[in-house]
């Protein structure tokens, strides 16, 4: 039996750098209308809320942020 084990995500954001993986605006586009749907009546700032809650890299949040700015 193979024995793996977890690497603690704090050490993969450090080796990530907190950068977005390449597509990302894609993957967004894609997500962004189930998610509308699911929420229909949220605001920008909501959603912005919601957001900072997954994305805890400042830089990564400050051009996930700007570019949802379309949706509302």
């Amino acid at each position: 039996m193979k024995n793996t084990k977890k690497l603690p995500d704090e050490f993969l954001n450090l080796v990530s750098g907190g950068t977005l993986p390449e597509g990302w605006e894609e993957i967004a586009d894609q997500m962004a209308p189930a998610y509308l749907a699911q929420y229909p009546n949220i605001t920008f700032e909501e959603a912005s809320a919601m957001l900072k809650q997954y994305v805890t890299d400042p830089d990564d949040f400050a051009a996930i942020q700007n570019y949802m700015k379309k949706y509302f």
